[in-house]
């Protein structure tokens, strides 16, 4: 009988969660209604933000967040290699220039010590914002980042799209804005919790707040405060070309429902963690994130960095292999400065980059969600083990 297959991330959706979403599918709103607002205010509640504000996805989250921070052309980002494009497309797409930093090579996150020496480079104009991405869920020392920003008009933009129930070393939430103007969620399937497609913007800034709210809806303008004329029953203003970025009401019941279990869904993620390590502790050219960040993280991936050259072969045999056996894996990340859009901006720099070159030639996402089994763990280890040692893997062609 052949296994069932396992892939590398996937939702978990209850019946609880269907339930949810009937119930607001029978509403009288189903956008733009008080779903929506009730989950912004419960991921506010949770990450310990004063505002949050819900769009269709994280990658318009992420527009969102540098539209609202008046992101120009004369403005830089600071940010890591190690990311999905969207972290730093979103505000190249506002006109600003990139500066990327290399990685800590024990977290895989950004190097704040680079970080440092790349905000000492001040340029004549413009602001210089720091993007920093919490890979795998595992926390940037935003505090310490802040310390360094030593320039008042200086920002603070983190992508927490992995990192939704995760604690800072300080002991606060990602998403707090304690150090940050904004941070960013995801809502994706292969998240913590899933919407389907979905983002968030957390901050305590009542100005970023109303700018937010401003560029989901058209730029439409209601609010008496900020109208040029009178109010009057129908009457709106619109004043700033954006377009429809609204999160619907049956995609916040299921929000609200996923957001009641996520403690459960990290707890478990933690565990599967543990038992990746516990068997795969002390095997010859294979390491991990240490295991001090464990009770901090609420891990998206488990990423495991293997020699694949001591083991005479390849990530892509070894990936196509374990994909015939029922398993799937990914890669997180190809490096920003590897895509040709990218290289027409930035040029060539992969020299520059040492610690993201060796982690990304032994980076392999392994599966890891709430629904996989602690025997399923089992299996994708026994499986990756067999073929790293007995050759299986070598010499395979790539699969289309």
């Amino acid at each position: 009988m052949k296994n069932e297959f396992i892939p590398y991330a996937r939702q978990s959706i209850s019946r609880a969660d269907c339930n949810q979403m009937n119930r607001s599918l029978t509403s009288e709103f189903i956008t733009r209604g008080p779903c929506v607002e009730k989950f912004e205010g419960e991921v506010a509640r949770y990450c310990g933000s004063k505002f949050a504000v819900a769009f269709n996805s994280g990658s318009t989250a992420l527009i969102a967040a540098f539209h609202a921070a008046k992101v120009n052309q004369f403005d830089r980002l600071i940010s890591t290699p190690n990311t999905f494009i969207a972290t730093i497309g979103s505000g190249i797409q506002c006109g600003a220039s990139v500066t990327l930093v290399d990685i800590d090579p024990i977290t895989a996150n950004i190097d704040i010590e680079q970080v440092e020496q790349a905000l000492s480079k001040r340029y004549s104009r413009g602001r210089p914002i720091v993007v920093p991405v919490h890979f795998a869920g595992v926390a940037v020392d935003i505090e310490a980042m802040d310390n360094l920003l030593k320039v008042p008009d200086a920002l603070i933009i983190e992508d927490g799209c992995h990192a939704l129930g995760s604690r800072y070393p300080n002991g606060r939430r990602v998403g707090c804005c304690d150090f940050s103007q904004m941070t960013v969620f995801s809502f994706h399937p292969a998240k913590t919790i899933t919407t389907g497609e979905g983002g968030m913007v957390t901050t305590n800034d009542e100005e970023l707040f109303h700018n937010l709210k401003l560029f989901r809806n058209n730029g439409i303008e209601r609010s008496p405060p900020y109208l040029q004329e009178e109010p009057k029953p129908w009457y709106y203003e619109v004043h700033e070309l954006t377009s429809n970025y609204n999160f619907t009401e049956f995609q916040a019941a299921l929000g609200l429902s996923q957001l009641a279990r996520i403690e459960e869904f990290i707890e478990k993620r933690r565990r599967l963690v543990a038992v990746y390590r516990k068997l795969l502790n002390g095997v010859p050219n294979i390491s991990f994130l240490p295991e001090e960040y464990d009770s901090s993280t609420a891990f998206h991936l488990f990423v495991a960095k293997i020699d694949f050259e001591a083991y005479k072969t390849s990530r892509e045999s070894v990936m196509e292999a374990l994909y015939d056996e029922g398993i799937g894996t990914q890669v997180h990340y190809i490096p920003l400065y590897r895509h040709p859009c990218m290289i027409k901006i930035l040029g060539d720099i992969s020299s520059q980059f040492p610690e993201m070159e060796r982690y990304y030639a032994t980076a392999l996402s392994l599966p890891l969600y709430f629904d996989l089994t602690f025997e399923d763990v089992e299996r994708v280890v026994a499986s990756l083990l067999k073929i790293l040692n007995s050759g299986k893997s070598n010499n395979r062609s790539s699969r289309k």
